[in-house]
């Protein structure tokens, strides 16, 4: 008659799995206002719980490069320390850059997520095309690791410590659930405390896009130049459930994103026209 294993060595084999020490929860924070700005300073301290820190940001302001890449200049990075005494890297390169460089070159092992903020200013509708923030999550994303990108209500940029503890909980619900591969999650939070928060709602991109228009002038020697002006679009003319609707009414918006623009819609269509020869 077969014997099953005895407690003795189902002991043995089993031990060396119990002993192997659990890998933390890995966290990149980056952002595209400067590796000192107090939005990323608060995700440092909010996060800090949640798992291992790693700070990679530009080493100056990157505002509105959406996606683009530093490719024909060095990209110096420096070892620099933030307020609360956290050790950073300062990287002369865009935000999407930072990201990539973190990731293949000085990070000894992939994040587990990629946390990009806390930008002053909310990146919803279509600002996210032109969003750096945005853009270094799309990045993450791209590369396979889950990612949320944050920003606040203007009007709250000196005080990040609600939009900070709203980002704490969406990124405890991603370590414990995951997001699918490509995906990633643009939060926007309105300005006040975690308590004045009316909720939380999952929403749609808004199609709205602000107003931007460019103010002529003149240097002291008669060159013309341009001064762009951007005001945030009107939220009275955002439809229900979009993330510019959400926050306008009080809300923080999550909107999940994906990596990738191509139509299944559009195709099927183009297919109709018999575009094919």
């Amino acid at each position: 008659m077969k014997r099953g294993l005895t407690p003795f060595l189902l002991l043995l084999l089993v031990a060396p799995l119990l002993s192997q020490p659990q890998q933390p929860y890995r966290i990149l924070i980056t952002n595209d206002d400067g590796v000192r700005a107090p939005g990323l300073v608060a995700l440092v301290k909010a996060l800090g719980p949640l798992g291992e820190i790693t700070v990679v940001a530009p080493a100056e302001n990157q505002n509105v490069k959406s996606h683009s890449l530093t490719m024909a200049d060095p990209i110096y990075a420096d070892d620099v320390t933030i307020p609360g005494a956290v050790l950073a890297v300062a990287v002369v390169a865009t935000p999407a850059t930072c990201v990539k460089l973190a990731l293949q070159s000085l990070m000894p092992r992939r994040p587990d997520l990629v946390v990009s903020g806390i930008n002053p200013g909310y990146n919803t509708g279509m600002v996210t095309y032109i969003s750096g923030t945005v853009g270094a999550a799309r990045e993450a994303a791209l590369q396979g690791v889950p990612a949320i990108s944050v920003s606040l209500n203007r009007t709250g940029a000196d005080d990040f410590t609600g939009a900070a503890q709203i980002t704490l909980e969406i990124a405890s619900m991603v370590k414990t659930h995951g997001l699918p591969k490509g995906a990633f999650l643009n939060v926007a939070v309105p300005a006040g405390a975690r308590q004045s928060f009316k909720g939380v709602r999952l929403t749609r991109q808004s199609a709205l896009s602000g107003v931007e228009r460019f103010d002529e002038r003149k240097t002291p020697y008669g060159r013309r130049y341009f001064w762009d002006v951007y005001t945030d679009a009107d939220p009275a003319n955002a439809e229900a459930g979009t993330d510019v609707s959400a926050v306008s009414q009080g809300y923080v918006a999550v909107t999940p994103m994906r990596v990738g623009e191509f139509s299944d819609e559009e195709l099927e269509r183009l297919k109709s026209l018999k575009i094919e020869r």
